[in-house]
């Protein structure tokens, strides 16, 4: 249906329209909406059809992260602020869609925000109006803020409108006062778990999934016939620089500009593009396949300088500097379609807050699964997404022939909903087996050419479980190996995953096979290898 509404002219505590025409739609609660997941027209036509008395509608014209919660950043003293561009005010849209008018009585803040606005209560909007509302946050200590904004008035339901305001505020530019990551979810209401009962986020590069995280280096639309949406949350690096998002077909790394973030936003939530005239938000409209690159960071780890990440510490498949994870909603409910996008730079710190981005419309790219493997169990398993895991009994996939079933018996699995995959496992062989003969082989039949993904699932369920031997890091010690080739030096369940009974995954990105078989080999260095489960994909 088509709606008429009006610009606003503030005169005399009234509001004067000026026509302008939209397509809205009647069926959605605006108020209500996660705008990350809408594109500026759908925002835009998010609102209830005209009802007979007075009918107030909301809208944050940041479109982002929703129409009811603002978002804010500033630096410093309100008197002697540094030169940063700072996103410190935004303007929310009230609107009038009933048939009669819309008296404003009360405009409430708590919290450390004010209205710029000089508007008198009560005002009135007409019907098909509207009255801009600017709101500063003028923090000068502490760090998160949380507040509110009501608007009172004569709406017969919603007689009292609450808007949720939230900002951050550090006393310097830099200076370790910036705000992490879990902090910058937490001020725009994303419930998106970065981490995970005891794992850490700074891996030094190491291609591990942690909390929420989903490791695909490649993507696809998830609506073919949207374009893939992109807002940069936040931006959080060397002041004065800037930072420019590409995409880039799968196969090729010629990349296309979605947009440049202005080098004097570098240190606050919600930059803006490079003209300083909106904020740092775009799209783009791919055909196929495509991955992400961030500066000189690419999604495809394999891309990335990895020899730095080894050298810091890494011990493994390395060059894990740009990551996703599920974005959800304030309720913790899944946002469909939609990701956080998080980067570091190579070398420097893994706090992944550089850079952070919420991608909308995409999905991980579909990719062809050529095994799933329950090591050490003797009954396939189904997962709760129902995928299928085969046992490795009886198949003559590892050697030797005596390596060992383990079974950790019905114990939780911790950062997993897939706890029986991580309870069995292969690695002991013999207590009488030297060290040096403590290997494990997987030899996989691989009937394709081309590159290969291989994800190795562990969880430590023997050092450090409740029952069994002493726990801490250095218990049990091994690497891996992939086609003859060391990917994984001194492998530390414990000290990855953050603990006993913590499920823990590696990607390992690139593997070429020649001979017809995939050759995995785990090798001890202390104690014995462990492996719970093995996925071989399609590169």
């Amino acid at each position: 249906m088509a709606i008429n509404y009006q610009l606003d002219t503030l005169a005399s505590g009234s509001v004067t329209p000026n026509n302008h025409t939209s397509t809205l739609h009647n069926n959605f609660n605006h108020t209500q909406t996660d705008l990350s997941t809408l594109s500026p027209l759908q925002q835009h036509s998010a609102i209830q059809a005209a009802v007979s008395g007075p009918e107030i509608d909301i809208q944050n014209l940041d479109n982002v992260p929703y129409s009811d919660r603002l978002v804010f950043s500033r630096i410093g003293s309100l008197n002697n602020p540094p030169d940063n561009g700072v996103h410190d005010t935004v303007t929310l849209r009230t609107k009038n869609l009933g048939t009669s008018p819309l008296r404003i009585t009360g405009l409430p803040i708590t919290g450390p925000w004010e209205l710029l606005n000089n508007i008198k209560v009560p005002v009135t909007i007409v019907p098909g109006g509207q009255l801009d509302l600017r709101i500063r946050f003028k923090a000068t200590s502490g760090s998160i803020h949380n507040g509110t904004l009501t608007i009172k008035s004569n709406d017969a339901d919603e007689a009292s409108k609450v808007v949720q305001l939230s900002g951050f505020w550090q006393s310097v530019s830099e200076g370790n006062q910036e705000p992490s990551l879990n902090e910058i979810l937490q001020v725009f209401g994303y419930q998106t778990k970065v981490t995970g009962p005891g794992q850490k986020l700074n891996q030094n590069g190491l291609v591990q999934a942690v909390g929420d995280e989903v490791l695909s280096a490649y993507w696809q639309k998830a609506n073919p016939s949207q374009p893939v949406s992109v807002k940069q949350l936040a931006a959080y690096h060397m002041q004065g620089k800037t930072a420019t998002i590409f995409w880039h077909s799968k196969g090729s790394n010629a990349t296309k500009v979605v947009f440049t973030h202005a080098g004097i936003d570098g240190q606050t939530l919600l930059p803006r593009k490079q003209n300083l005239s909106q904020l740092a938000q775009g799209s783009f409209n791919p055909n196929g396949t495509f991955g992400f690159k961030i500066d000189q960071e690419w999604s495809d780890p394999t891309k990335n300088n990895q020899l730095i990440d080894q050298q810091k510490g890494s011990p493994g498949p390395s060059g894990h500097h740009v990551r996703f994870w599920t974005a959800r909603n304030r309720q913790g409910q899944i946002i469909p379609n939609t990701w956080i996008l998080a980067m570091d730079y190579s070398g420097i710190n893994y706090d992944y807050q550089d850079n952070v981005y919420l991608i909308s419309n995409i999905k991980p790219e579909t990719r062809s699964t050529l095994y799933r493997i329950n090591v050490g169990s003797n009954v396939s398993y189904t997962d709760n997404t129902g995928k299928v895991w085969t046992s490795d009994s009886g198949k003559g996939w590892f050697s030797p022939a005596n390596a060992q079933a383990e079974n950790a018996g019905n114990v939780a699995i911790a950062n997993t909903t897939n706890d029986k995959l991580y309870q069995t496992y292969r690695g002991k062989i013999t207590n009488t087996t030297p060290l040096a003969s403590r290997i494990v082989n997987f030899n996989l039949p691989i009937n394709i050419s081309g590159n290969l993904e291989v994800r190795l699932h562990f969880a430590e369920t023997y050092w450090g479980a409740p029952g069994k031997g002493p726990g801490g890091v250095g218990r049990r010690v091994f690497d891996v190996l992939a086609e003859g080739k060391l990917v994984m030096n001194n492998y530390d369940i414990t000290k990855a995953a953050g603990g006993a009974l913590n499920a823990t995954m590696v990607s390992i990105r690139g593997v070429q096979v020649t001979d017809g078989k995939l050759n995995l080999t785990f090798k001890a260095e202390k104690d014995f290898p462990l492996i719970s489960a093995i996925e071989v994909l399609r590169g």
